[in-house]
């Protein structure tokens, strides 16, 4: 795949010190990319390929998650 952007690579790509506190989890089997803070953790993104994950309100992006099911 080849892209074509003006763009500066860290927009495209992000950069490595964002990423540091993010982890992938899985939630009652949806898997779920999280970002740590502190004793809980933010949904940032759902990696699923499954559609009906998407309308699962308790994991939707933005979400506040208890890190005590993660550890």
């Amino acid at each position: 795949m080849i892209l074509y952007t003006m763009m500066p690579h860290e927009l495209v790509f992000g950069s490595q010190m964002e990423e540091t506190n993010r982890r992938q989890v899985d939630v009652n089997g949806v898997p779920l990319l999280i970002e740590m803070n502190g004793e809980e953790a933010k949904v940032i993104q759902i990696l699923s390929t499954n559609p009906m994950d998407f309308l699962n309100q308790e994991t939707a992006p933005g979400q506040t998650l208890k890190l005590t099911f993660y550890k």
